[in-house]
Formats: C-alpha cells, sequence, structure tokens
C-alpha cells in the first residue's frame, strides 16, 4: 500500500509538472496574441497564479516545505486573486469597450486584508517556520482553520457574480453586436458553470479533509487539478478565437464617454438619454430604413451598430435608441429581420433553386446555420425547409 501511495504521489507531482510548464507555454500564447488583448492579458494573469499556485501544491505533494519554508502560506494568499481575476475576464468579455476602474480595486480587497493578517508569518524567520511546519497537527488545524474555510466562500461569491454579469452583459450585446457569435460566449458559460461546479466540490473536500469522513478525505489536494484543466481549457478558447469581442477604438464616442445602452423604454421617456424629439427620431428612422432597402448593409455577417451609425453620421447611442423606440427592437433582432426577409424572398425565387438553403441564408448575411435556423423558427414558428414546403405547395 505505501509502494502504491508514493507511485501515486509521484504520478501526482508529475501532472502539476507537466500543468505548470504547460501554463507558461500558454502565458506567453497568450501574450502575443493580436486579437482582444485585454480578456487575454487578464487570463494570462489568471494562468500565472494557477502556475504559482501548482508549484506550492507540488511542493506540498513532495514534502518540501521543510526545505523552502519561506514558501510556506502563500497557498493560502494566492487563491484569493482566482474570484477578482475570473470577474474581471467575464466583464471584459460582455462589456463592450471595457476598461480598468477604480470599482475593480476593490475586487482584491480580500486580498489585501489576508496579505496583512498573514504579513507577521512572512515576516517570520526560517527556524520559526521549520518548527511549525514540523507540527502536523498544528499544521492541518491551522489550514483547514477559518482562512482558508473563507476564501472558499469568496471563491463561491466571485464566481457567482461572474455569472451574473455573464447573463446581464450578454443581453446588452444584441445592442452592438447582430452575428450571435459575440453574444452567445456559449464556451465561457460552460466555464463558469463548470468552475462553480468545481468549487463546489472543492468545497466538499475542503470538509471531508477537515472532519477525516471516510472516502473523501484522501481526494484533498488532489482536486485542484480539476480547476487547473478549465481554466487551460478556456485559455485555449481564446486561443482559437479569431473574433474580436470589443468594438474598435474609434467607435468609443467622445473617447471617454462610456454609453450603457438600456433596453426598449417607455415611450414617454425613449429619448430622455439621447435629446432627440419624435419627430428627429422618425425622421432617422426613415433614413435609416432607406439605407438597409438601399444599400442592404445587413448582408455584412459582422455588422455592428458602430458601422450602422458610421453610414448615418450617427452616435451609436442615438441609432440604439432610435432601433428600440421606433421598431421596438434592438440592435440583434432588427438586422437579422432583415436578412430573415432576404433569405425568404432569394428562397423562393426559382432562379435560386440549385442553391441549398444554407448558402442563401449565408449569402443573406447570416453567419452560421445554427444562429439562421434559430432566429428563423424564432421569428416565424417554423423551421427554414418547412417554409420553403408549405410556400411551394401553396
Amino acid at each position: 500500500m505505501l509502494f502504491l501511495s508514493l507511485r501515486f504521489a509521484k504520478l501526482v507531482s508529475a501532472l502539476l509538472t507537466s500543468g505548470i510548464i504547460q501554463g507558461l507555454l500558454l502565458i506567453l500564447l497568450l501574450v502575443k496574441k493580436e486579437f482582444n488583448r485585454i480578456p487575454n492579458r487578464i487570463l494570462s494573469v489568471l494562468i500565472l497564479v494557477v502556475t504559482a499556485h501548482l508549484s506550492l501544491i507540488a511542493i506540498d505533494v513532495d514534502d518540501l516545505f521543510l526545505q523552502y519554508p519561506h514558501l510556506s502560506r502563500l497557498s493560502w494568499l494566492l487563491p484569493l486573486l482566482y474570484g477578482p481575476l475570473i470577474l474581471l475576464l467575464t466583464e471584459s468579455l460582455v462589456s463592450v469597450q471595457f476598461s480598468f476602474k477604480t470599482r475593480h480595486a476593490f475586487y482584491f480587497l480580500p486580498f489585501v486584508i489576508y496579505f496583512f493578517l498573514l504579513a507577521p508569518y512572512y515576516a517570520s524567520g526560517a527556524d520559526f517556520k521549520i518548527a511549525y511546519l514540523s507540527d502536523q497537527a498544528k499544521v492541518k488545524e491551522a489550514d483547514f482553520g477559518w482562512m482558508n474555510h473563507l476564501t472558499n466562500y469568496f471563491h463561491l461569491a466571485f464566481t457567482s457574480a461572474a455569472l451574473i454579469v455573464f447573463y446581464s452583459g450578454r443581453r446588452k450585446l444584441t445592442q452592438y453586436f447582430s452575428d450571435s457569435i459575440r453574444i452567445n460566449l456559449s464556451w465561457l458559460r460552460q466555464f463558469l458553470w463548470i468552475f462553480l461546479s468545481i468549487l463546489l466540490f472543492s468545497l466538499l473536500t475542503f470538509y471531508s479533509k477537515k472532519f477525516e469522513w471516510q472516502h473523501l478525505s484522501g481526494i484533498y489536494p488532489k482536486h485542484f487539478i480539476l480547476a487547473v484543466l478549465f481554466i487551460y481549457w478556456l485559455a485555449y478558447k481564446l486561443l482559437q478565437e479569431k473574433v474580436k469581442f470589443t468594438l474598435p477604438e474609434k467607435d468609443s464616442p467622445g473617447k471617454q464617454e462610456n454609453e450603457e445602452l438600456e433596453s426598449k423604454e417607455e415611450p414617454q421617456s425613449k429619448y430622455s438619454k439621447t435629446g432627440l424629439d419624435a419627430d428627429t427620431a422618425s425622421q432617422i428612422a426613415e433614413k435609416l430604413q432607406d439605407l438597409m432597402q438601399k444599400d442592404r448593409p445587413y448582408l455584412d455577417p459582422a455588422l455592428t451598430i458602430s458601422d450602422l451609425s458610421a453610414m448615418l453620421s450617427l452616435s451609436k447611442h442615438k441609432l440604439s435608441q432610435v432601433i428600440n423606440a421606433e421598431f421596438d427592437m434592438n440592435f440583434y433582432e432588427f438586422i437579422n429581420n432583415y436578412r430573415l426577409q432576404a433569405f425568404k424572398k432569394e428562397a423562393l425565387n426559382p432562379n435560386n433553386s440549385h442553391l441549398s438553403i444554407l448558402g442563401i441564408a449565408l449569402e443573406c448575411g447570416f453567419n452560421s446555420k445554427a444562429t439562421f435556423n434559430q432566429f428563423f423558427k424564432k421569428k416565424e414558428g417554423i423551421t427554414p425547409s418547412e417554409f420553403l414546403k408549405s410556400s411551394r405547395v401553396g
């Protein structure tokens, strides 16, 4: 049994070492990536923290803290950076024109408080730390004390906050983008939910080790590998991503003006944030319809509200308010509705009978089969093939 235990410990150590090397390589790749610079920088820092934490776990697994006593208890501190960085990463992906603000510094308040609480231990000499680390009972009592206990709940709070930001922010993206890739962010949603599940599992393993529950206590701290796998999975997703999740820099109105677009307002206050009157809004709506019919900008799959507002020499904010109020739609619905009507017209044209449904949809501005089918069924109540069958029979 001892032999098997030693072999398993070596395997865990090897996996952790492999994770450390992989983490360093991912950081280099993310830093060099041209797309989504801010999310990639945040994720690089997150992976750096994970790599450092992995190194500490590897030292713990190999019982090397007595040789490197000054590294002890750093594993109490580093995990407090996970939650804030995951929340920042989520904000940077779902917020158009994301920028760092003063309030973001408060995300790191738990880390700062823990640092000052642990500072006396970090400042103490090697002899004191070795004496402490030699007392296994005292070490276990401290490791499973109130500080690490509270850290688990900080993780849950930050990840839950990231989920709230994700779902609220994703709704706002419909005011800016016409393609679903930049709106759905399904991989980020999956990551957050799976990471939350891992945190709940980690909480279980924490208590199982603290109270020595049979069969479960041996899992701790090996469960950290699960969290590492999913953070690396997210990194690979961003490395593969070729879609920009923020608007071009030139689209920042007033260069410093933060536009938080409101969804469909009540008629009596629908232009209160833009300074438009009803007549001006009506004129803009007519120009917009004229532009859509003559120039057909909706044929561009990557069309954004910045592109459309530039064609009308209008700010994004005003254009969005006009679309919301005059057409009772958000930007995503407005553009894809034109694409839908274009598809219906082209699909029923006998000259296009040799083309596939998907081919016509892509020609009309839709960027994927899934987006097209989902939007079509939502608006028409039937699938595209059912529509064509019923239309031709009729």
